[in-house]
């Protein structure tokens, strides 16, 4: 190796560590956030007792939360964990559905310089999906359970009150699918596996706010 091309090598590592991602400022390293709002299941809602459009339409839409946790070790990398829940109810004449999706999972990613008040941050990562379906049909107990994986996306912008506590409005999109399912109707149990072209789609895409303190 020549000595330009070490100088150079070298040049750069004195680079990185002085840029201000490297930067020993003063900021806080931990991260705990927790959320609500509402979500929706945008490309179908399989699993539910009845099948048409306006009745699937009505149950993909639902409530949703998460938790969250992360820590910083430089001033713009994260790294975390993240649960998030999804739920929602209906009910026809033959029967009802009380459907829910939970996600825990890892998380990576980047937020802003530190500010005063405004933080951004950015995360995607993998993650199990837990869904379960508790249903009723013509007055008996149906239900219905699944496990896949799934890739969780996280935006969050935050207003800070006071250096520790904060508000925010945050968009996570979770997508999954399923492969299989567990039915468990009048004492017997079925396995059913999802082909191609079947509605297995667990998309869905949350919108919440809430609060974060940070230390």
């Amino acid at each position: 190796m020549n000595q330009a091309l070490i100088k150079t090598v070298l040049f750069f590592i004195v680079l990185a560590f002085h840029a201000p991602l490297f930067s020993q400022r003063n900021f806080e390293r931990h991260e705990f956030s927790f959320h609500a709002g509402y979500g929706n299941m945008l490309n179908g809602t399989p699993t539910l007792t009845m099948d048409t459009h306006s009745y699937q339409r009505k149950l993909a839409q639902g409530v949703s939360w998460d938790g969250q946790y992360h820590f910083r070790p430089l001033k713009r990398f994260i790294f975390g964990v993240t649960y998030s829940g999804f739920s929602s109810k209906g009910s026809h004449p033959e029967g009802k559905d009380h459907l829910s999706i939970h996600f825990i999972g890892t998380q990576i990613g980047m937020c802003n310089a530190n500010t005063k008040h405004w933080q951004i941050r950015a995360g995607i990562g993998p993650g199990g999906v837990f869904l379960r379906n508790n249903s009723q049909v013509f007055g008996k107990t149906r239900k219905v359970t699944a496990k896949s994986i799934g890739l969780l996306s996280n935006i969050n912008a935050t207003y800070k009150l006071t250096p520790q506590l904060g508000i925010g409005l945050g968009v996570q999109y979770l997508v999954s699918g399923l492969f299989r399912m567990k039915t468990h109707y009048h004492g017997e149990t079925l396995s059913v596996r999802f082909g191609d072209g079947q509605d297995a789609d667990l998309s869905l895409l949350n919108i919440v706010t809430g609060l974060s303190y940070y230390f």
